[in-house]
């Protein structure tokens, strides 16, 4: 584990994401009734980056894939689906519900690097993958130089 200096900025920081990050889900649960907007919930991604791809990774437990719609426009990655209410049980039966329902949506910016053909996605235990392979670079060419 690398030693990392104290920043108070990054801790505040950190903190206001997490203080907004529980006051979206808190209104969005109050305000959802059955069918919840688009922005109801988000589910919780990871993005990381190897010498050859960037990786997305979004923990999407109970969705199926059928579900998903992943799609690039404009170099946007867009993440969308439904988490439907669970079959066979009566709404006035619950006595607490936390996991969140309804649709949910993601857009993440794609770096200019990415060749978006050659995009592709896996869906393994409530885990959806997508991968992001990079361009290859061109190789530098060696230009002679002839005398005159």
């Amino acid at each position: 584990m690398a030693i990392q200096r104290w920043d108070p900025l990054r801790d505040l920081s950190e903190l206001q994401a997490r203080m907004n990050r529980l006051f979206e889900e808190t209104l969005a649960r109050s305000s959802a009734g059955d069918e919840a907007d688009a922005t109801a919930w988000r589910p919780p991604v990871d993005l990381y980056e190897e010498t050859d791809r960037y990786v997305v990774r979004a923990d999407l437990p109970g969705v199926s894939a059928a579900d998903v719609d992943i799609r690039v426009d404009d170099g946007t990655l867009h993440l969308e689906g439904q988490r439907t209410v669970d079959g066979g049980v009566a709404r006035e039966s619950y006595l607490r519900v936390e996991r969140p329902r309804g649709r949910f949506a993601v857009q993440l910016a794609l770096p200019p690097s990415v060749e978006q053909a050659g995009i592709r996605a896996t869906h393994r235990n409530g885990v959806v993958e997508i991968e992001l392979p990079k361009r290859r670079a061109a190789a530098p060419s060696r230009i002679e130089i002839t005398p005159h």
